[in-house]
């Protein structure tokens, strides 16, 4: 019974990190999440005119794909850690965890890849040979989103090197310092992303060490959620722009709206932007620096995905059949979400009326729910009439 909330519980998390995968994907007021955000903050913080692109739709969607849809692929990626050392009792063990993750991630990542690549080529899009098949399914050239599941595989075969370092705490909390200040130092680790490493490697930690509070559910992590998120929030004092604003070049933040003074933090990032800039001056330097960007991303990122998840564990929500589809989701919903920008823009749907960006708000709230019902029922219809390839698209989950 226990087993069975828990992967209830894991369901509707990874099913609320695809949904923000597909809003992250999902921008209509810019060609990505990144340019909205560049064009979000030079409107709020700069006051630069970009009439019709930077108005209430495009914040809104910039909360969703930027604030919170930035916890997504952290917390897969922190999920999949813990449920790899979950119950991993001891080192031979890991063998039989990868012979299972052949099935749940190298055969959907060739198979996913394989499929593009036939799509693209049927299009016209390439052409058939060694090379362009390499590039398609080792290197995942016409699938990017799958450079997640790159990653963990790569974090997967990683495993036993983790798991020894995990053995002894201290041992593992001084790993993490030392490897914190190489990243500082400019440290760069041939094909893993260094900030993957940090999430997966906390989901493992907590495994180990912290899976009754993991696991358990009660009003006070319901709290511990909340208090998160909220933390999650005033760290944006330490980032980049919040650093250049609040710090080093303090702008006239009144001058802003009232939404958008205190969506960057408001009186609270003034207070502690005035108590900041007494540190020396080689902290903000170290902080401001790319690996201390860095490390600054990875700890609001693991904040938003502890907290969503102490809210989520906290309730007694139940995963639809819908919702377990997670992984099927996230391959299928970006030719979905492409298909629908170029659309927008076929029709010579603007930015500027708000008939216009009430449609292009609207087609991204909606967005998500397409994604979801195209993959249930494809879902359905492979599992009926051709389960093999399921089981083999789906990774078997």
């Amino acid at each position: 019974m226990e087993k069975s909330r828990f992967s209830n519980k894991v369901y509707v998390y990874t099913f609320i990190l695809s949904i923000l995968v597909i809003l992250v994907h999902s921008v209509n007021f810019a060609d990505d999440n990144s340019i909205l955000l560049m064009m979000i903050q030079s409107s709020d913080y700069n006051s630069i005119n970009l009439s019709g692109l930077t108005g209430v739709e495009a914040h809104i969607e910039n909360f969703f794909s930027n604030s919170l849809g930035q916890s997504a692929v952290p917390g897969f990626f922190m999920m999949s850690g813990y449920l790899f050392f979950r119950n991993l009792s001891k080192l031979e063990s890991i063998v039989r965890k990868w012979k299972e993750r052949i099935v749940s991630l190298l055969l959907p990542f060739v198979a996913w890849n394989f499929l593009y690549y036939i799509i693209y080529l049927v299009m016209g899009k390439t052409s058939l040979g060694q090379q362009n098949m390499i590039d398609a399914i080792i290197r995942y050239k016409f699938n990017p989103v799958f450079w997640y599941l790159y990653q963990l595989i790569l974090l997967t075969i990683c495993a036993p090197m983790i798991y020894i370092l995990l053995k002894n705490r201290t041992i593992a909390i001084a790993s993490v310092i030392i490897y914190s200040y190489l990243v500082i130092r400019g440290i760069n680790i041939p094909c893993i992303n260094e900030d993957a490493i940090l999430y997966y490697f906390a989901g493992a930690a907590l495994a180990k060490w912290h899976r009754n509070f993991f696991e358990s559910s009660s009003k006070r992590k319901m709290i511990l959620g909340l208090a998160l998120l909220f933390a999650a929030w005033i760290s944006q004092i330490i980032t980049t722009v919040g650093m250049q604003n609040f710090v080093i070049a303090p702008v006239n933040h009144h001058a802003m709206g009232v939404w958008a003074y205190w969506y960057v933090g408001g009186d609270i990032s003034g207070f502690l932007g005035a108590c900041i800039r007494k540190y020396p001056k080689e902290i903000l330097v170290g902080v401001l620096s790319v690996g201390g960007q860095l490390l600054v991303n990875v700890f609001r990122r693991l904040l938003l995905c502890m907290g969503v998840w102490c809210i989520i564990s906290s309730t007694k929500l139940n995963a639809a059949a819908f919702m377990k589809n997670g992984f099927f989701l996230y391959a299928i919903h970006y030719p979905i979400v492409r298909f629908t920008g170029f659309m927008l823009e076929y029709m010579n749907i603007g930015y500027h009326g708000t008939v216009e960006r009430g449609i292009r708000l609207g087609i991204y709230v909606l967005l998500p729910a397409i994604c979801v019902l195209v993959a249930y029922e494809v879902s359905v219809a492979l599992k009926s009439h051709v389960s093999i390839l399921w089981k083999i698209l789906s990774g078997g989950r």
